[in-house]
């Protein structure tokens, strides 16, 4: 028996589930079906920073071991001497706030995080009253992600781009269905605990800029991140926000923001502005096994979905699991996957 896979979801979790499968079941027969693919992911306009954030409701283990692999894979990434096609850098910077910030319950996995004291954080400014620093990853998915797709395809995978209504319509004809379809996992579910988080971004040539910083207030919320070619300057966190335009106030306040914690940007070129969704879930991060039954038959589901704020911070470990809950299904349902 050849066992055949459907993965829903074209985005960093969807790819990265399908490759972590392979690596498990090399024989199978494996499809990605998605709507979408790179550079029309939610990924695709994303900076990339490595660091756990927007996934209230997930067990802190979870999140730290999640994020633990994840970092693991970006460091091989970053020590190959191929980082750059790897869209990988390694970025120091600095998070502020005017109100209190704990310490991350991430810490010890970077380099080099460090509380700062009052002298410190009020460099950046006198209405501060905390802040951190350390040094992280930056892993640009817009340049991974088509070398994890070409990965799966060379194991042998195939890439479907195609629209779905449900789950069942692909389940008919799989043994086995891998759900990571994101913020579509609300309808193809359904979940009504699924919802979209509005984040807004500018990207800009600013060579120059070298570090990161994030300023976490309220009222001055913004963040500035560099990636390999261009920096990244956001940002919105809207909750139930549906609208994939450009919002020039957005666009104002983005940049008013920005100017303000790091005035050097201030005539710098714009180059684009996009706007994404982040595919958040109350209750957090789904990363378990479900059914579903079509014609009499009992087809085995692992979800993968929910990563709201941190879907790259997190994805190789969700893929990961998510491979594991996929072999002991097939364990349940058809036997030793050994001899399947």
């Amino acid at each position: 028996m050849v066992l055949r896979i459907v993965v829903v979801g074209g985005g960093v979790n969807g790819i990265g589930t399908a490759l972590a499968l392979k690596q498990r079941l090399p024989n199978c027969q494996l499809t990605v079906v998605s709507k979408d693919f790179t550079p029309d992911t939610t990924g695709d306009g994303a900076a990339g920073m490595w660091g756990p954030y927007l996934i209230e409701g997930t067990p802190d283990d979870k999140v730290l071991q999640w994020s633990q692999d994840t970092w693991n894979l970006f460091n091989e990434w970053y020590k190959s001497g191929d980082s750059l096609s790897w869209g990988v850098s390694l970025v120091p910077g600095t998070v502020v706030s005017q109100h209190k910030l704990p310490e991350e319950i991430w810490s010890h996995i970077p380099m080099s995080y460090k509380t700062l004291t009052q002298e410190e954080y009020s460099k950046y400014g006198h209405k501060y009253s905390s802040g951190y620093q350390f040094t992280t990853l930056i892993a640009e998915p817009s340049r991974f992600l088509p070398k994890l797709m070409a990965k799966v395809e060379e194991y042998g995978g195939t890439l479907v781009k195609r629209s779905l209504c449900s789950l069942e319509e692909v389940a008919s004809t799989a043994d086995l269905v891998m759900n990571c379809s994101g913020l579509g996992a609300k309808d193809l579910v359904p979940d009504d605990l699924v919802y979209p988080c509005r984040g807004q971004v500018m990207r800009v040539h600013a060579p120059w800029v070298k570090e990161f910083f994030a300023d976490e207030s309220d009222d001055s919320f913004c963040y500035i991140l560099p990636n390999i070619d261009k920096v990244v300057l956001g940002g919105t966190h809207q909750d139930n926000d549906w609208r994939r335009e450009v919002d020039p106030v957005d666009s104002e306040t983005i940049w008013r923001n920005c100017i303000e914690s790091m005035p050097s940007l201030k005539n710098c070129e714009v180059v684009k502005e996009w706007v994404g969704l982040r595919p958040c879930r109350k209750g957090g991060i789904r990363v378990d096994t479900d059914e579903i039954v079509v014609k009499d038959r009992h087809i085995p589901v692992v979800h993968n979905y929910g990563h709201g704020g941190c879907g790259i911070s997190t994805f190789w470990g969700c893929s990961k699991e998510a491979a594991s809950l996929a072999v002991n299904l097939i364990q349940k349902y058809y036997g030793s996957p050994s001899k399947l």
